[in-house]
């Protein structure tokens, strides 16, 4: 039984790292940079899950080359690799927080809870309506107000509006959607593109281990039959305004539910919701690489280079 999961468990691994590869190839990651960040992995998981936690400050590289199948010099290579790196904080969600708090905090809200056309600075002190300054600082902490207008004006997240104020033409910032789409390639996306991953893995994970019926919501609805490019196109314009919706409710139950001040000492959890349409761009694409060999007529002693 163990050595049939070990086996379903390598294949799945395969299929799980083709579309990933696929981008680190595009993107130049070698296999040796490849071969690298598994091995902080490797050696991160181990420390985290399968060593003694009662060996506080000590870590047993011993143990982890056992558990990893690398080296013991592999292990503390990586050890001294990873106490020597720079941390880097995340920058991606800030603009997402920063809308959040928009279309949820009642400072930033007017009439039955619609967002306020800000302007862009305007000392919430005197009493007056607040700012987009102060919405940034207090969203985002130490992101300059600038740039995060910058960012969020490319992304359509907010427009540019002209209102009369005493008589004269002034500037006012208007949201117009609740979400935040960073550029792409950039770091803001690539960061993303590594935390969705790891809740979407995460999940999947805890419930192919889960001991009970308590799993992590996750559900897949696919079509019976394939799609054409039109009826895709549809898809994509009914998932788009659907999927927002239900995720504007999601937004309003953890604004109406989630309390910001926790007992002391009580154990709490990030949790959210990430809605990913799924389209198989190519048809073959599942096989595996002897499969696709044959298909393409690769002779079966070919030495060639």
């Amino acid at each position: 039984m163990a050595s049939s999961v070990k086996n379903n468990l390598g294949l799945a691994l395969r299929m799980l790292l083709k579309p990933l590869v696929r981008l680190l190839v595009s993107q130049g990651i070698t296999h040796a940079e490849f071969s690298e960040a598994g091995k902080d992995v490797y050696v991160e998981t181990a420390i985290r899950h399968f060593c003694d936690k009662s060996e506080k400050k000590k870590v047993n590289k011993s143990r982890i080359a056992i558990v990893t199948g690398l080296t013991r010099k592999e292990v503390a290579n990586t050890i001294a690799r990873a106490i020597g790196a720079e941390t880097s904080g995340k920058e991606f969600s800030r603009p997402s927080r920063v809308l959040s708090g928009w279309h949820t905090d009642p400072a930033y809200q007017g009439v039955y809870g619609i967002p306020l056309e800000l302007p862009y600075d305007n000392p919430i002190s005197s009493g007056e309506a607040p700012s987009f300054v102060h919405l940034v600082r207090t969203y985002s902490g130490d992101m300059a107000p600038k740039q995060m207008l910058e960012e969020l004006l490319r992304g359509g997240a907010v427009i540019k509006l002209v209102q009369e104020v005493d008589g004269m033409p002034t500037d006012v910032l208007k949201v117009v959607r609740r979400d935040f789409e960073p550029r792409s390639l950039s770091p803001d996306l690539i960061e993303r593109f590594g935390d969705v991953g790891f809740n979407f893995i995460s999940t999947i994970s805890a419930n192919v281990e889960k001991e009970n019926d308590k799993g992590v919501f996750d559900r897949v609805v696919f079509a019976d039959n394939p799609l054409t490019r039109d009826e895709l196109e549809a898809f994509d314009a009914y998932l788009k305004e659907k999927g927002q919706e239900f995720l504007v409710e999601v937004d309003n139950w953890f604004s109406q539910k989630v309390s910001k001040q926790k007992p002391a000492n009580e154990e709490t959890f990030d949790s959210g919701v990430a809605m990913v349409q799924y389209i198989e761009w190519e048809p073959d694409g599942k096989r595996s690489l002897r499969d696709y060999l044959i298909s393409i007529g690769y002779p079966h002693n070919s030495d060639d280079d």
